[in-house]
C-alpha cells in the first residue's frame, strides 16, 4: 500500500476560562509546573485533543459508525457489517435483495466488498499512526491503548481478507503485504505488550483518555481484561492451524495480569456518551428507519427450536406473535413489499425486526465470548481453570444475565430441543428443513466433535449481533450449521453454495493503485483473490 497523508481530524478546542486544563491522568502519568490559566504544549500532547481526538477516532472504526465530519455514513456499517459477516452467518436476512447483491455472492458495486479494507486503512490505521507520532513513545500507556484498538478493529480485516499490509505500516513508504501468521503474531505481541504496560496503573486505580474513552471510560482494568480476552479469541482462531501456538497463547491470556473478562458489566461497546452521545444506532437504522434488514433463518432455526428466552432480547415478534427469520441470498425479483411492507412507525410484519432503539450501543465483545472460548480450549485439553461443562455452563449464564433472560437452569438441562425447521410464508420454495440435531444439555458421553459443536452452536446465539466474529468461528469449525444462500450468483461458481462464503475479495482500489504489492498478497493468500479461497487459519 502506498503511503498517504494521515488523516486530517479536526482539533477540539478545550474551553478554559480561569481553570487549569484537567487531564484523566493523575500525577503518577506526568508531573509538571504550569499557569493554571494556560494550556501548555505538554499539556495539549497529553490526555486531550491531539492523542484523545486520534484515539476516539479508532474507536468509531473498529466496528464502524457514522462520521459526519468525514463523509461516513450508516451504510458503511451496512456494507460493512450486515451485508458481511451478519448476513453469512444468517443474524439476519435481507427483505430488499435487489438492492442486497452481496447476499447471492454477487458484489455489483466494486466498493462494498473493500469498505472494511479501506475504512480500516484511511480511518483506524491513519488515526494510529498519528497518535502514535504525537506519543513518540512506545512504553506510554497512551500508545498501549492505541495498540489494543489497532488489534480489535485490524483482526477483523485479516480475517475478512487474508493476508494484509501491518508489519510495517508507518515504517515503510510502500507498505507490504504480510502473510496472516506474521499478523496474527505480531498481534500476540502487540496485546502482550499492552497489557503488560497497563497493568500497573489498572492495579493502582488508574484511569487515562476518560473525556474521550466512549467504551470504558478510561477504566484500566476494563481494557486490561479486554485485551486478555481478544488474545484468546485471536489464539483459538488458530487452533486447526497451528495448535501449539494457539493453546501457549490461550493459556497465556487467561494467566496475564487481571484476567479475561468474567462478568456481564465487562462489555466492550461503544457507548452513547459524550463526545458520542449523539449517533444513532446503525442497526435501528437499517433495519427500523430503512426496513432493510430482518431476523435471519438460521438463528430463527436454532433459537425458536430451543425455544431460546434471550428472543425477546434480540428480536420482536411478528404481527403473528412469533418470531420469524429470512433465508440469505433471495432471488433479486423478490419484492421488498412481500418481506417488509411500508407501515409508518410500525415495527411488525411477517418477519421479525431487532429489538433496538436509536440510542442502542455497538457491541465489540461480551464476557460470555470468554467463557466459550475457554470451554473450547478446556475441550481441547488446555488449561483453562475449569472443566469444558462448567465454562460451557457460565457461557450460557451469562449470555442470559447479559440479555436480562433471566434464570438459564432449565435450558442448559434441556436433552431433548433440537434446531427447527424453518418455514417461509411468503415463498415456499425458500423453506427448508433443519440442518442440525445438536441439543443443549452437556453429554461427556458425546465426544469432542458433538461437544465442541455444543460449545459453538451456544457460543454463536451468544455472539449476537456480532456476525463477523461467527462468520469466523463458522469457517473455522463447521458450526453452527448455517443455511446456504437461496441463490448463488458467485463469478465462476467460486463460492460453493454447501461451503459457502470464506472471505472477501481484495478492494478494487489495490488493483488499480498497488497492484505489485497487492499480487505479493495473493501469492501468500495461497490462492486466487476470489470468496471461495480459504484463509491461513481455515484448515479444518
Amino acid at each position: 500500500m502506498k503511503s498517504n497523508n494521515s488523516y486530517r481530524i479536526r482539533r477540539v478546542l478545550l474551553a478554559m476560562l480561569g481553570t487549569a486544563l484537567t487531564t484523566a491522568c493523575t500525577s503518577d502519568f506526568t508531573e509538571w509546573n504550569t499557569n493554571p490559566n494556560e494550556a501548555t504544549e505538554d499539556m495539549l500532547d497529553w490526555d486531550n485533543a491531539r492523542t484523545g481526538s486520534y484515539f476516539l477516532q479508532m474507536e468509531q472504526n473498529v466496528l464502524v459508525v457514522a462520521q459526519s465530519a468525514a463523509g461516513i455514513g450508516t451504510d458503511r456499517y451496512q456494507t460493512v457489517e450486515i451485508m458481511g459477516g451478519d448476513g453469512f452467518v444468517g443474524y439476519f436476512g435481507f427483505p430488499s435483495p435487489s438492492i442486497n447483491s452481496a447476499g447471492r455472492y454477487n458484489w455489483n458495486k466494486e466498493s462494498w466488498y473493500g469498505d472494511m479494507f479501506t475504512t480500516n486503512y484511511t480511518r483506524t490505521m491513519n488515526a494510529w499512526r498519528s497518535l502514535k507520532q504525537a506519543i513518540d513513545d512506545e512504553n506510554d500507556p497512551r500508545y498501549a491503548l492505541a495498540q489494543i484498538l489497532k488489534v480489535a478493529a485490524m483482526h477483523r480485516v485479516t480475517d475478512t481478507y487474508g493476508p494484509i499490509p501491518y508489519l510495517s505500516f508507518g515504517v515503510e513508504n510502500e507498505v507490504p503485504y504480510d502473510s496472516q501468521k506474521d499478523v496474527y503474531y505480531r498481534f500476540f505481541e502487540e496485546l502482550a505488550d499492552a497489557v503488560e504496560t497497563l497493568a500497573p496503573y489498572a492495579n493502582a486505580g488508574e484511569t487515562l483518555f476518560t473525556e474521550y474513552d466512549c467504551v470504558y471510560r478510561g477504566d484500566l482494568t476494563k481494557w486490561v481484561k479486554f485485551a486478555n480476552s481478544l488474545r484468546l479469541r485471536l489464539a483459538m482462531h488458530l487452533a486447526y492451524v497451528d495448535a501449539s501456538k494457539a493453546q501457549q497463547e490461550a493459556e497465556a491470556a487467561l494467566a496475564a495480569p487481571l484476567g479475561v473478562m468474567t462478568e456481564a458489566t465487562d462489555i466492550a461497546q461503544l457507548q452513547h456518551i459524550t463526545p458520542l452521545e449523539t449517533y444513532e444506532s446503525p442497526i435501528y437504522i437499517v433495519g427500523v428507519s430503512w426496513k432493510d434488514l430482518r431476523m435471519g433463518a438460521t438463528l430463527d432455526s436454532y433459537m425458536n427450536g430451543y425455544e431460546d428466552p434471550r428472543l425477546a432480547s434480540y428480536f420482536n415478534t411478528t404481527t403473528d406473535g412469533i418470531y420469524r427469520g429470512i433465508r440469505a441470498g433471495m432471488a433479486n425479483t423478490v419484492s421488498k413489499d412481500a418481506y417488509a411492507p411500508e407501515a409508518e412507525g410500525s415495527l411488525t410484519g411477517l418477519f421479525s425486526v431487532p429489538n433496538v432503539n436509536s440510542t442502542s450501543n455497538v457491541v465489540w465483545m461480551l464476557a460470555s465470548e470468554s467463557y466459550f472460548l475457554r470451554a473450547e480450549g478446556a475441550l481441547r485439553g488446555w488449561s483453562m481453570g475449569d472443566t469444558a461443562e462448567n465454562l460451557y455452563r457460565k457461557g450460557v449464564e451469562t449470555s442470559f444475565a447479559e440479555n436480562n433472560a433471566g434464570d438459564a437452569s432449565s435450558y442448559l438441562a434441556d436433552d431433548t430441543l433440537t434446531p427447527a425447521d424453518y418455514t417461509d410464508p411468503v415463498t415456499a420454495a425458500y423453506s427448508t428443513d433443519v440442518r442440525g440435531d445438536i441439543t443443549i444439555a452437556w453429554n461427556e458421553a458425546d465426544g469432542f466433535e458433538k461437544n465442541l459443536e455444543r460449545i459453538i452452536t451456544q457460543k454463536y446465539i451468544a455472539l449476537y449481533p456480532n456476525g463477523q466474529e461467527a462468520w469466523t468461528e463458522f469457517r473455522r469449525t463447521g458450526y453452527p450449521k448455517v443455511f446456504p444462500v437461496c441463490v448463488n450468483e458467485s463469478n465462476g461458481g467460486c463460492v460453493d453454495t454447501e461451503t459457502q462464503i470464506r472471505r472477501l475479495a481484495f478492494p478494487q482500489s489495490e488493483y488499480n493503485t498497488n497492484r505489485e504489492q497487492l499480487d505479493k498478497g495473493i501469492a501468500l493468500l495461497g490462492g486466487p483473490d476470489n470468496p471461495g479461497t480459504k484463509l491461513w487459519w481455515d484448515a479444518k
